[in-house]
């Protein structure tokens, strides 16, 4: 029996080739796959870049985007019953913040494995995660 029993579980994706893991660790550990809240968070544009110049890439419509993405790429059978959210900002704070608001149990998430000097320049999510989280989290390789 799992320690995550009837807790909600939140699994921050980016679309890489680890995300399909994380959500599939999270439904072998919730009771139920609806305790299974699948979330993107997408970066804020920068407000030089042409797209928000030309006006078409508006929160909306990527969410939009993102959803229907969600659609197509989890359309299978066993993903039927998760949760999916979309969420626009900095990762690390929006997914620690939804957490908290969701009241989940834990957060699993994928890690890239990065060290060293792309680490410190780019930062880790997973470790501002960790950090700043009101629950345990499971960070895969």
């Amino acid at each position: 029996m799992s320690c995550f029993t009837s807790k909600k579980l939140l699994v921050p994706i980016d679309f890489g080739e680890t995300s399909e893991h994380a959500i599939q660790t999270a439904l072998e550990l919730a009771t139920e796959p609806y305790l299974v809240h699948v979330m993107h968070v997408d970066p804020d544009v920068s407000v030089i870049s042409p797209a928000v110049t030309w006006g078409n890439l508006s929160e909306e419509f990527r969410g939009e985007n993102v959803h229907d993405f969600f659609r197509k790429k989890f359309a299978d059978e066993r993903y039927q019953g998760l949760q999916f959210h979309v969420a626009f900002g900095d990762p690390g704070q929006r997914i620690t913040e939804y957490a908290k608001d969701l009241d989940v149990g834990a957060i699993i998430m994928p890690s890239h494995g990065r060290t060293g000097l792309t680490r410190l320049l780019i930062g880790s999510v997973a470790e501002r995660v960790v950090r700043l989280a009101p629950c345990p989290v499971l960070v895969l390789r």
